[in-house]
């Protein structure tokens, strides 16, 4: 059901989300020249053109970039304003936006697969969208009302937000096979001898051990897939979850830099916003993440 959305605002979201018309039109479900036409109609509508489209290919004005901007936000708060009225009878609905940091699949104490399962398996109306982002991104979709909740080791804490502690992920340093500390025994491994060598981290967790001396990495990435890759190139030595690099070892890619030093833990909490009022769908899903994880009542900060 749809109370305040607009066809033609819907139209030029997807478009500009999808890149263009030909991508657009499988989303839509319509042909392109019926988008083309719902485009013209909006351009028209709002005086300005929302973007360049032809030989040179798709791309949005400086006012398309804007429009998108404010159009993709109404849209959002029509969708919870839908939810908000549709309750009145009972029934859930509306959108579930959901924010998460990459490699929790995998994450033990937090089975989210679980949680959505049992999220799903109820009679429901929701449009499920999950976004895979590092916390500060998270946090501050969380503060503009994108992301209804969000998983994530947060070290930064916003007074705006309600953080329940979930779990903690365990972090170690590897090297990939091919490296020069890879065939040492590990009496020899120590953080001065892991200082020596280039560093790779992700953009937004530059946690290393103290005692490496805080050295700039040499490699900075923007997820785990990225960061496995490079440790595997045995150029460069980086820090992986536990659980995420257990299989790697396995496979003989990878090797612990096992000292007692190269180790810690980071909390993992679920962010919600504090002053808002909670959709059904939303309660239910923070009711479904409590009941699958190993509930850890730590600090939330890394150890």
């Amino acid at each position: 059901m749809k109370l305040l959305r607009s066809t033609l605002l819907e139209t030029f979201v997807t478009v500009a989300e999808c890149g263009g018309f030909s991508e657009a039109q499988y989303a839509l479900g319509i042909t392109q020249p019926a988008i083309s036409l719902r485009i013209r109609d909006l351009e028209t509508a709002l005086g300005y053109r929302l973007c360049e489209r032809g030989r040179g290919g798709f791309r949005l004005t400086e006012r398309g970039e804007a429009a998108y901007r404010k159009a993709r936000s109404i849209l959002r708060s029509a969708r919870d304003f839908d939810a908000e009225l549709l309750e009145l009878r009972d029934a859930v609905t509306g959108s579930l936006r959901i924010g998460v940091a990459d490699a929790v699949s995998s994450l033990p104490g937090l089975n989210l697969v679980q949680a959505l399962q049992a999220f799903l398996s109820r009679p429901n109306e929701v449009r499920l969208e999950i976004t895979v982002a590092s916390p500060a991104e998270l946090t501050q979709q969380l503060i503009t009302g994108a992301l209804h909740a969000a998983i994530a080791p947060f070290r930064t804490q916003s007074a705006g937000l309600a953080y329940e502690p979930l779990c903690r992920e365990e972090h170690r340093f590897y090297c990939g096979r091919g490296h020069p500390l890879f065939p040492l025994p590990p009496q020899q491994v120590s953080p001065q001898a892991v200082a020596q060598h280039p560093l790779c981290q992700r953009s937004y967790d530059m946690l290393v051990s103290p005692d490496l001396g805080s050295p700039d990495p040499q490699a900075v990435v923007a997820n785990m897939e990225a960061m496995a890759m490079l440790i595997e190139t045995g150029q460069y030595l980086g820090p992986l979850p536990l659980h995420y690099a257990e299989s790697r070892v396995r496979a003989g890619r990878l090797r612990e830099l096992s000292h007692p030093q190269l180790r810690w833990h980071s909390a993992f909490s679920l962010a919600t916003r504090r002053s808002h009022i909670r959709s059904r769908a939303v309660e239910l899903f923070v009711e479904d993440v409590r009941a699958a994880c190993r509930h850890w009542s730590g600090p939330d900060t890394p150890s």
